[in-house]
Formats: C-alpha cells, structure tokens, sequence
C-alpha cells in the first residue's frame, strides 16, 4: 500500500543523498519544506509517497 512519510535533514547535501539512495522518483515527492529552526541551523523536512512496505536507507545522525 502506498502511504504518506517524511523525514527531516540537517543539510541539503543529506537530503539529496537521501533521495538519490531510496531511488525516490520525482513525481512521488510531496513537499519540501525550510524550516529555521534558527540562524545557526536550517531543517529540510521531506514529505513523500512510498510503499508501506519498503525500508528506507537511512544514515546515522553523525554520518
């Protein structure tokens, strides 16, 4: 079943990885949101379509 997921990055750099890794076609791409959380530290939050059943490639916080 597809379903609705998100994941939060602290960098652009993360996020493409993200998306390139998991193989994440345009068109099941959502939103990208900026959040400021404040001036030292940008979040970009991912909200996209994926089969409930598939693991996604994920990287630790200091990777």
């Amino acid at each position: 079943m597809i379903i609705l997921k998100s994941s939060v990055f602290s960098s652009p750099d993360k996020l493409t990885q993200f998306v390139n890794e998991n193989n994440i076609k345009k068109e099941d791409i959502l939103s990208i949101t900026n959040t400021f959380a404040d001036v030292a530290r940008d979040q970009y939050t991912l909200f996209f379509y994926s089969d409930s059943a598939t693991e996604m490639i994920t990287h630790g916080w200091f990777s």
